[in-house]
């Protein structure tokens, strides 16, 4: 790290997912981390199974590599006991090296998720005098935390051990202040878009020409397919719109895990829509604006699924960047994501004949179409884009240092 710039104040970014892997979080920590290193001697510690090529690294983020796996069997059980330790002493190792280079401004450690990174950084900071942590709130980790005593029991002494917590929405912030977080402690941070990456002037003819048959209109969700996406509420809705004009094709962008992907194209059988729907399966990100651009409205119509729910919906604000209204559940943070009756639609993700009048209201008047996609690029630039979210970052960073 002798090649940092002393007088920067250094960060260090502990996450399981950080790119090359895949992932709504290591986009968006990639998104914000490396528009800071200007500011801050950045160091990442990610996980060295899922990123594996210095391909991760933009400018002089340094990147340096353990074991970071997800929870096997809990903190109870002596491997996972072990993991914990042995990332905890990574972090402590890192964060006094890092000071020292930067003549002892102290060290903050940024940590992608309560479990298992920010207990790691707990554990090197009551045991071994570790650094402060900062800890991002994502939404959909807690819910799944509250299925299990043990899961809820760590990650109430993880958030209030921090020195600040960072949430993706309003919706989130308030999940963690109900774990007896003071206000002060948590801040909201939305997560942002490219504008330049995402923008109405691109041109999706020659995909949705592989897609699309001409002459329907094209209906888009980008997403993995648990069953909080909506995806069968909008197959659902789709097949009670059979008779609409023009007619409506549906683009199913991403992948499931398990029997999620069997069970939707199940459904696409049940309801005599084969020739209505094509999934294209995993989308790399350097394509994905043109399927955005492709399309003539988004729709995912999220809902609260058991424990699972989403967190905010950044895919919401990729649309809006390249002009397209959208269709979003009133459920988690979408509503923050999504201007009702503004840039977009909501509707309670459940009712496929609610959701299939909001289809039919956009799909029947391009001028609204026209009006929402205009409004919704607007709000995404003057509100949602990363370089706000970087700042705000280093605002919360800066501020635990008295700065």
């Amino acid at each position: 790290m002798s090649d940092k710039t002393p007088q920067n104040p250094p960060l260090l970014l502990v996450s399981e997912m950080y790119p090359p892997a895949m992932g709504g979080s290591a986009v968006l920590l990639e998104s914000i981390y490396s528009r800071l290193q200007d500011r801050f001697n950045i160091t990442v510690l990610t996980d060295r199974d899922k990123c594996t090529g210095d391909e991760a690294v933009r400018g002089r983020i340094a990147v340096e590599r353990t074991e970071i796996r997800k929870w096997r069997r809990g903190i109870v059980s002596r491997e996972d006991r072990s993991q914990h330790w042995a990332l905890g002493r990574t972090i402590k190792r890192l964060s006094r090296t890092m000071s020292r280079d930067s003549g002892g401004t102290p060290v903050i450690a940024h940590c992608g998720r309560a479990m298992p990174e920010a207990l790691a950084a707990l554990t090197a900071r009551r045991l071994m005098l570790g650094p402060r942590m900062l800890c991002w709130a994502h939404g959909e980790e807690i819910t799944t935390a509250r299925v299990s005593r043990e899961y809820t029991f760590v990650m109430t002494r993880v958030y209030r051990a921090c020195a600040g917590i960072i949430a993706n929405s309003e919706h989130t912030a308030a999940m963690v202040k109900a774990y007896g977080v003071p206000d002060g402690r948590v801040h909201v941070v939305h997560p942002g878009v490219d504008t330049d990456l995402f923008n109405p002037g691109i041109d999706g003819s020659e995909l949705r020409r592989k897609y699309v048959p001409p002459g329907r209109l094209m209906v888009l969700t980008v997403g993995r397919f648990p069953p909080r996406k909506g995806h069968d509420t909008t197959l659902r809705a789709l097949a009670k719109l059979r008779d609409h004009s023009p007619v409506l094709h549906y683009v199913i962008a991403g992948d499931g895990e398990g029997d999620e992907r069997a069970r939707l194209e199940r459904l696409v059988d049940e309801l005599n829509l084969r020739d209505r729907v094509t999934f294209a399966g995993m989308v790399r990100g350097a394509d994905l604006p043109r399927f955005y651009a492709a399309c003539d409205l988004f729709v995912m119509p999220n809902r609260r699924e058991g424990s699972d729910v989403e967190g905010f919906g950044i895919v919401f604000l990729e649309a809006a960047a390249c002009g397209k209204p959208t269709i979003g559940g009133r459920s988690g943070g979408v509503p923050e994501a999504v201007g009702e009756n503004e840039t977009g639609l909501l509707v309670g993700g459940t009712d496929a004949d609610e959701l299939a009048t909001a289809i039919a209201q956009l799909a029947g008047d391009e001028g609204l179409r026209r009006r929402m996609g205009e409004a919704g690029r607007k709000r995404v630039v003057e509100r949602f884009t990363w370089p706000r979210a970087a700042e705000a970052v280093a605002g919360i960073h800066n501020g635990l240092l008295g700065r």
